[in-house]
């Protein structure tokens, strides 16, 4: 007996922080209040246009009987989210959805005075993160400190490891599309940082090509593979665990190339097409060859900004 209500313990617990899930939680909310309308519909037909008789009174029993547990069970829980919810102090590591995973990654940069990025590409990070965090330094005057690590985009081994990436995720990964996608974020970086007095951004090339990305915030953390169909983990702030990536990331900066910069290139200039001209393109050390194809990608890259978390 003991054994068995121990389980069942376990098993209601895993239940509600399961449904902590934004996403979980409106299909259970969204099912149940469906469950409940075709249980009231057969109930009411079932009245009206059943003869009376015993299979009359079963299909009307085991129907109420169903809507009546259903609407207690929302409204059980409704109650619980409201005036309890979960406990985030009792756990250092949650696994979080992917479907929820840009809901969490949109967190990370509000209210935040310190930023870390460890990735591939940083497609995600010029769309959002770096945006968020423009504006928020701009509006509340306030210094916010960003440190990003690329890969080294001219270090052939990682160009092709990053096109096995690519291909195991069914993108296109024709070329040196590493390079790129290096240089937008870095253009995105230094426009930024040279536009906003109160943003101090600091730009990697590293010798590592990651299988994951890391964001790191004052809210906390986030590992993922960078592919929206798979699940990721979220650190708490101040945890082990986020003090182990905190040391991570600047271990690595300490090994890789720090990007330089004349901020007088990008003064003035905007997140747009005719910001990518051949000086910028050539601002931060990497000897550029092919200026023309490459102006053309990195222009609509930082432009329309396209990253996998929609």
């Amino acid at each position: 007996m003991d054994a068995m209500m121990q389980k069942s313990k376990i098993t209601a617990i895993d239940f509600f922080d399961d449904l902590d899930s934004p996403y979980a939680r409106k299909w259970f909310f969204w099912g149940g209040i469906a469950l409940c309308i075709v249980c009231l519909v057969l109930v009411i037909l079932a009245r009206n246009f059943m003869p009376n008789g015993i299979l009359r009174d079963v299909v009307d029993g085991v129907f109420m009987q169903v809507l009546t547990g259903s609407l207690i069970i929302l409204c059980f829980y409704g109650l619980y989210m409201h005036f309890i919810g979960p406990n985030p102090g009792l756990r250092e590591v949650t696994v979080i959805r992917p479907r929820d995973i840009s809901g969490r990654m949109k967190e990370l940069p509000v209210a935040a005075r310190n930023y870390m990025f460890w990735g591939r590409s940083g497609s995600y990070f010029r769309s959002y993160p770096l945006l968020m965090l423009d504006e928020q330094a701009k509006v509340q005057k306030r210094t916010i400190d960003v440190e990003v690590v690329l890969p080294d985009p001219m270090d052939d081994r990682l160009i092709g490891l990053y096109r096995d990436i690519l291909s195991s995720l069914d993108e296109p990964s024709e070329g040196n599309s590493l390079l790129a996608n290096v240089l937008a974020t870095s253009m995105a970086c230094a426009i930024v940082s040279a536009n906003n007095k109160y943003i101090n951004i600091r730009v990697y090339y590293s010798k590592f090509l990651p299988a994951f990305r890391v964001d790191l915030s004052d809210k906390g953390a986030i590992l993922t593979q960078d592919d929206k169909s798979k699940s990721a983990l979220f650190f708490e702030f101040g945890s082990e665990f986020y003090e182990m990536f905190v040391n991570t990331v600047k271990s690595e900066t300490a090994v890789s190339r720090e990007v330089k910069w004349e901020d007088a290139l990008f003064k003035g200039k905007k997140l747009e097409e005719r910001s990518c001209d051949k000086e910028t393109l050539n601002a931060f050390g990497i000897a550029i060859t092919n200026v023309d194809e490459l102006q053309a990608q990195v222009a609509e890259m930082i432009t329309k900004r396209k990253h996998r978390y929609l």
